[in-house]
């Protein structure tokens, strides 16, 4: 672990110098909040790191020396800042943040040792890895699609791009990056968390909650496993330590439901795990303009970053881009309006211009910044109305029980110290009444009747949301406190999510099968929902502090329901890690010389070839061993995963189709002629016989032709023509 202690400490020390850079700007930008941004530094400078290495990129091509640069100019901007504006900085907190950061780094990357295969199956990370290395060849943007070649990817790639920035400033070997990435993405997204939770209630032990809600926590379905394998299948110690972890990203049927902590410990470099870290980002930007007012002189600087933060969704994770721009808005709104005690119709002229230039400024940037991507990437995604098939109350709490236990505490406190009309809280009685019988019942048809019936009523969720949507407004109107204020927004942003996700889905390959309409959507957006409720939280245990002592019965409750999503991080992670027997490493591709000795002796061959040229390899089929030399060299290839090629590209599938049927036929083709003009029209550079490719074709016609194809490669069963133009 030598030579993986050195990688942690110099990926550590990159992440550090970007933070440390990019410190000055963001206490300028926050200094509205208690730690003045220094809970987000790091993330913001690898924000600012990527978007103008990007811009450098298009116009100069993209380099060592346009990462480099980018930095210098993040550096000079910080100086400049700080010369004119100095730097406020709580010595105490900086110790305790960076021994958190640290902390979490290193646990993390441990455990990732003891589970770093870049594997071919359960996952996307033959995925990730593929365009982390096509990232790395290119020289240009948009870069090339290494599983279409020729053709601009289409994919929100930022998050890649992130990675490989790193990559080349530490000169770390990808197989050990993609790991080192997964931990430093935890660590930024929990001490991120953390700053939030510290921000809203200035207190260190709630930023800890926080961050343990948003980015640790499980769901309570991880308990009711445990409770399984020990009550029902009476396993031993054995059963325990090898807790199967996916279980729980599974609990709504034909969906994914996703946690942060699943998210980390399964470990794909893929976007949405990585934009956890940049939600939270703006959030932090969103508190401190609720904090801020909008007006001072670092005004126009906060538009402008959290225009360019929201923005950087869209490249990232797409699907985030909507929801983060709607939560900016309602804060802007809310802020404006709801805490002033006005309303639209009573705002005085300045207040509706001020907002309307704050909310369209931020909106514009967010969409202006990044042209030149929206000019390479069109979304053709349509919105439908979901069938049937949604969500039934018991998987929901499974889900999101402990978050909503707390959020309802919060809504109904809050309404009670506003002096609602008992009407609302008799009518949520009577609603919650219904939730529990219905959960009852639930429980009794798909725990221990093992029922698949998708719900008793097709709408059962709105019971449940319904009312907290409607106090949380309601409340929202009456407070005047502006930390208060901002929790509301979170909840009934959270609310509004879960409530799309039962009327409506996005389309794509998958809603061809009735039963996964909602498979992607669902996946998503909860996701997002966690990280709103789980901010929301650990904000709102501040507040019940006295309950635990006070209130006995609330605060057992919730301590039990703490302890039940504690459950899943512990027999998770040791499921995961193999019980953290076997030996470490951080070298995601160490196994593929174990047990792809062939295919891993031409990788490092192909790993000698500079730019991008195209290699033919066998059409790959989902989650199989297959275009081995484009995942761990970069190399295009004609056709890699089609079936992710067809969801990205939805509908459009004619070339998919094309370059599919036109893969087999250069390799089983018998007719030179028609071989060789598919090689120039897929501008085929060499030709791959490798494990795969061994089993199934016959290199008869290649060898036949020596002066049209060479062999420069030949390694067992392994063979790689040169074609001869």
């Amino acid at each position: 672990m030598g030579l993986a202690l050195l990688d942690i400490a110099v990926w550590w020390l990159a992440l550090g110098l970007i933070g440390f850079i990019t410190l000055p700007i963001t206490s300028y930008i926050c200094r509205n909040l208690r730690d003045h941004g220094y809970s987000i530094s790091r993330p913001l400078g690898l924000l600012l790191l990527t978007y103008i290495s990007w811009i450098i990129s298009i116009f100069a091509g993209y380099s060592y020396l346009s990462i480099i640069f980018s930095m210098g100019i993040i550096a000079a901007c910080s100086l400049i800042i700080y010369l004119r504006e100095g730097l406020t900085l709580d010595r105490n907190y900086v110790l305790k943040f960076e021994a958190l950061f640290l902390f979490a780094f290193v646990i993390f990357a441990v455990i990732r040792a003891y589970s770093p295969d870049i594997y071919w199956t359960g996952g996307e990370k033959l995925m990730d890895m593929t365009f982390i290395n096509s990232l790395l060849r290119t020289t240009e943007f948009p870069p090339y699609d290494p599983w279409m070649s020729g053709i601009a990817m289409y994919y929100y790639y930022f998050g890649y791009l992130i990675v490989a920035n790193l990559i080349k400033i530490t000169g770390i070997l990808p197989s050990i990056a993609f790991n080192l990435a997964t931990a430093s993405f935890f660590a930024l997204s929990l001490t991120s968390a953390f700053g939030i939770g510290y921000n809203l209630t200035e207190k260190m032990r709630y930023g800890v909650i926080t961050a343990f809600f948003v980015a640790v926590a499980g769901n309570l379905a991880g308990f009711f496993q445990l409770m399984d394998i020990l009550f029902i299948q009476r396993g031993g110690i054995n059963s325990i330590l090898s807790f199967n972890y996916w279980t729980g990203s599974r609990v709504i049927p034909y969906t994914i439901n996703e946690f942060p902590f699943f998210s980390f410990l399964h470990g794909d470099v893929h976007a949405h795990m990585i934009s956890i870290t940049f939600q939270l980002l703006i959030i932090v930007l969103l508190l401190n303009v609720m904090r801020s007012g909008m007006q001072g002189r670092q005004y126009i600087p906060s538009i402008l970053i959290l225009g360019l933060s929201i923005g950087f969704l869209y490249p990232l994770n797409t699907w985030d881009y909507p929801v983060y721009l709607f939560l900016a808005v309602s804060v802007m709104v809310t802020h404006f309006f709801i805490s002033r005690g006005q309303s639209l119709f009573s705002a005085s002229g300045r207040d509706l211009a001020t907002l309307a230039f704050a909310a369209g400024t931020t909106a514009a940037l967010s969409y202006l910044l990044y042209l030149p991507y929206h000019a390479s990437y069109k979304v053709d995604k349509a919105i439908s109305i979901v069938p049937s098939g949604r969500t039934s109350l018991i998987f929901y709490l499974a889900i999101y029980g402990l978050f909503l236990y707390l959020l309802y505490s919060f809504v109904i406190l809050r309404s009670r110290k506003h002096n609602l009309r008992p009407g609302y809280f008799v009518i949520s009685l009577i609603l919650l009444s219904a939730v529990v019988v219905i959960s009852i019942i639930e429980f009794k048809l798909f725990v221990l009747d093992k029922d698949v019936n998708p719900g008793i009523f097709e709408f059962e969720l709105l019971i449940l949301l319904i009312p907290l949507l409607i106090l949380s407004v309601i409340s929202m109107i009456k407070e005047k406190d502006r930390s208060h204020i901002f929790i509301l927004i979170l909840i009934a942003t959270g609310v509004l999510i879960s409530l799309f996700c039962e009327f409506f889905y996005i389309r794509d390959a998958m809603s061809g099968n009735p039963a996964y309409v909602r498979l992607n959507t669902v996946f998503k957006l909860y996701l997002q929902n966690w990280v709103l409720w789980g901010v929301a939280a650990g904000a709102i245990l501040s507040r019940f502090e006295n309950y635990f002592t006070q209130k006995r019965a609330w605060g057992i409750a919730a301590a039990v329901l703490i302890v039940m999503v504690s459950i899943y991080p512990v027999f998770a992670t040791i499921g995961k890690s193999g019980a953290f027997g076997g030996e470490p490493t951080l070298d995601g591709e160490a196994y593929v010389k174990r047990q792809h000795p062939q295919d891993y002796a031409a990788i490092l061959w192909f790993r000698n070839i500079t730019g991008q040229p195209v290699v033919l390899q066998a059409r790959a089929d989902l989650y199989t061993w297959n275009t081995s030399v484009t995942a761990f060299t970069g190399l295009p290839t004609v056709i890699g995963w089609a079936g992710h090629e067809l969801n990205w590209r939805f509908p459009y599938r004619k070339d998919i189709d094309e370059r599919w049927f036109d893969a087999n036929k250069m390799y089983t083709s018998s007719n030179l002629e028609e071989v060789d003009a598919l090689l120039k029209k897929y501008n085929v550079s060499y030709i791959y016989f490798g494990e795969v490719e061994a089993k199934i074709y016959s290199p008869q016609l290649f060898d036949s032709h020596p002066e049209r194809f060479e062999r420069v490669f030949e390694y067992g069963d392994v063979v790689v023509y040169k074609v001869i133009s």
